[in-house]
């Protein structure tokens, strides 16, 4: 009597040939590296921004008002035309995209999610020079406030969870640059073809459609936590 064996197939080693399997390869890619995708720091980020947005409305808001009844909205630069309000609310979105990135683990909410952390940043570096700019020039510093006003203390703490928030985006950035940018989603070849969309379209439209695992072994794989 013989007896037969059933074929075992053995994923791991067919998985070296990531073209076949390329999101069995992309998940223990991910595990060897130890990359978890931007829950954590979404969230850190939506707090932050919250945190931020707050003081902002209480810097051109609610103490002026609370302080003087007849007093109008604080937009100048004495609260840096609310930079403080505006950051808040773009670290809110940042953040709420990072969120939505490691949830629904689709290409373009990821590169959603990187192309706001850029903007975030280039705008993040672009409050604290104004910031530092504006108390250079003597627009933010205690002297310029009415006495006994609390504006000038609400400043200082925009000024430092606006810095915070410009080392969160920068962390974001840093953190998924080579997966996003470089590696399995390569971002920069999309805006590429952004850029250069009508010369490079016509090339992609002209390739031939190949059979069913060649379109799945060019298909982004699914981002995995």
């Amino acid at each position: 009597m013989s007896v037969q064996y059933e074929p075992v197939i053995d994923e791991l080693s067919q998985s070296e040939d990531f073209p076949e399997r390329p999101e069995l390869y992309f998940m223990q890619a991910s595990n060897r590296r130890g990359r978890k995708w931007p829950r954590a720091i979404g969230l850190v980020q939506i707090i932050v921004g919250f945190l931020i947005a707050l003081l902002g409305a209480l810097e051109v808001f609610i103490v002026p008002i609370t302080e003087n009844h007849t007093a109008p909205v604080q937009f100048n630069k004495h609260t840096c035309y609310g930079a403080g309000l505006f950051a808040g609310v773009l670290m809110v979105l940042t953040g709420s995209t990072a969120v939505r990135a490691s949830l629904s683990k689709r290409k373009s909410t990821v590169f959603r999610f990187y192309n706001l952390t850029i903007l975030t940043l280039l705008l993040y570096t672009a409050f604290t020079v104004f910031l530092i700019v504006a108390y250079s020039k003597g627009w933010t510093t205690e002297a310029a406030y009415p006495p006994n006003s609390r504006v000038y203390q609400v400043h200082m703490f925009v000024t430092i969870f606006v810095v915070l928030g410009l080392m969160f985006a920068l962390t974001a950035l840093v953190q998924y640059y080579d997966v996003v940018c470089c590696g399995e989603m390569n971002l920069w070849h999309n805006w590429l073809y952004c850029l250069c969309g009508i010369c490079l379209g016509k090339d992609r439209t002209q390739q031939p459609s190949g059979s069913e695992d060649s379109s799945i072994s060019s298909s982004p794989p699914a981002l995995l936590i």
